[in-house]
């Protein structure tokens, strides 16, 4: 599980040991930050440190876990962050480092992750993180608007090879979430509130409420579904602008 000691993956990691799965957690830093104490108590959990914004990391990550666990049936690429500035300063450094973790590093984990398991896995299944920026432009969000767009285009290229090995690769597309990520933006003055007017269910999305979704896409009662995008978003993308008085 990578990207998993905050925020969206965190949740997410918690949700699958609450469910009886053995879980490993990932990020980039040496230490887990105290995600490991934060797990269901009983739950086998384990760290794994590994960039995957580096070419060796993914690789790196998938062996950490077959060592951990013994084999892995379940690949949730959660990894991934923003770099975008004001496009008239996006800088060729920033669009390489958005790209190499939000994409490359999610295709080079799902590789090694295709190539350990054996006919013998149950239902395996990967599901990676987008965005309902895959589907509609951030002003100045250029490179994270473009990365979330190709891992859209990634799920259903990889659905779509890996299904004759009975993979299964599907996506979860969070809308506004609560995480360290958004935290300093949601924290200016009036944002919070200006935002939530704008979310047809009234209010910002729980890290909780994505988890629900990637249990669910990985579980038993998904086996037909794959390719597929999932969009946890409060009905954001379901809204065009709205023009009507206020009753």
């Amino acid at each position: 599980m990578t990207g998993a000691t905050q925020g969206i993956g965190l949740a997410i990691a918690r949700a699958f040991a609450a469910d009886g799965a053995r879980v490993v957690i990932n990020s980039h830093e040496r230490q887990d930050g105290g995600a490991l104490a934060q797990m269901p108590e009983g739950a086998e959990c384990h760290y794994v440190q590994a960039d995957l914004s580096t070419l060796d990391g993914p690789a790196a990550l998938v062996a950490g876990a077959m060592d951990a666990l013994g084999g892995i049936d379940t690949l949730i690429c959660n990894a991934g962050s923003f770099y975008d500035t004001a496009f008239a300063d996006l800088t060729a450094d920033r669009i390489d480092r958005t790209y190499n973790l939000n994409v490359r590093g999610a295709m080079l984990t799902a590789q090694a992750f295709a190539a350990q398991l054996t006919e013998a896995q149950d239902n395996p299944s990967i599901v990676c993180t987008g965005s309902t920026n895959s589907r509609a432009a951030e002003k100045d969000s250029v490179a994270y608007d473009t990365s979330k767009g190709a891992v859209l285009m990634m799920i259903r290229s990889l659905a779509v090879t890996l299904a004759g090995r009975g993979i299964r690769v599907n996506g979860i597309g969070p809308g506004l979430v609560d995480t360290p990520l958004t935290a300093g933006g949601l924290a200016v003055p009036g944002v919070r509130d200006k935002v939530i007017t704008q979310i047809p269910l009234g209010r910002i999305g729980r890290p909780e409420d994505i988890a629900g979704a990637a249990v669910f896409l990985a579980s038993p009662q998904a086996a037909y579904i794959t390719g597929q995008m999932l969009y946890v978003d409060g009905g954001i993308l379901a809204q065009q602008m709205s023009w009507k008085p206020a009753t």
